[in-house]
């Protein structure tokens, strides 16, 4: 294979191993670093040997978009309006998971018979009506805008098709990718590894092919239940 971003060094400490890795922001794994959020070791920047690869997928929220304080907001009030309380903790300590299955789980919680179907179309009606003010990662997205056009890129998200796609008009960030797949498009949510599945069946590239950035517990989850190497971006996001 002729090789890619040439100008980009490979990692120092190379592995052997085909089984899915869970990689540091950008690279390989090194010595962990108390300051830094991210699961496991990180190399804090330093890029994966990319050749591996056939085709790059990112998830959505929380690793290209700054979205999930607008997600927060929608979410919390789209509950209150329905009698549910979804406080930030409640949420925070689930994010990777469907707005669908966050107000399952709060209404199974509370004893509260809820509509989700309705609660979700009103969160998203919330969401759209700030989706202007979407920020982004520009870590993240220099590092997608370096990849455009050597690599296919996909976005892989859990999210609602509707906000992905507004997000992504809205950011300027569409042309990059060559397929979206959101939450409607899998019966189940990250852990789950469907989502990455179908993202990498819709390119025609082996899940062991695929590299993909998330920023939850979930989606890497997710990822290397799908065969997928995957790193966290939750170092150099910011």
């Amino acid at each position: 294979m002729q090789a890619r971003h040439s100008q980009i060094a490979p990692p120092v400490d190379q592995h052997s191993s085909t089984s899915p890795r869970e990689l540091g922001p950008l690279g390989a794994a090194s010595r962990p670093d108390a300051s830094c959020p991210a699961l496991g070791a990180c190399d804090h920047g330093k890029p994966p040997d990319l050749d591996r690869y056939d085709a790059v997928l990112f998830d959505w929220d929380g690793t290209l978009a700054n979205s999930h304080p607008l997600n927060f907001r929608g979410l919390s009030r789209a509950c209150t309006s329905w009698g549910l309380t979804m406080d930030e903790s409640f949420y925070t300590s689930r994010i990777g998971t469907s707005g669908a299955e966050l107000i399952s789980e709060l209404a199974a919680a509370t004893g509260t018979h809820v509509p989700i179907d309705q609660v979700v179309a009103q969160c998203l009606d919330l969401i759209l009506d700030e989706i202007a003010t979407l920020q982004t990662y520009r870590p993240v997205v220099q590092l997608a805008e370096s990849l455009h056009g050597s690599l296919p890129l996909a976005i892989a998200s859990g999210g609602a098709r509707r906000a992905v796609h507004a997000g992504l008009d809205a950011t300027g960030l569409r042309p990059l990718f060559a397929d979206v797949i959101a939450g409607e498009d899998a019966p189940r949510g990250k852990p789950d590894p469907g989502l990455f599945l179908l993202t990498s069946a819709s390119l025609a590239v082996a899940p062991a092919r695929c590299l993909v950035y998330e920023d939850s517990n979930e989606g890497i989850q997710a990822a290397k239940a799908a065969g997928m190497d995957v790193v966290d971006v939750r170092c150099f996001r910011t």
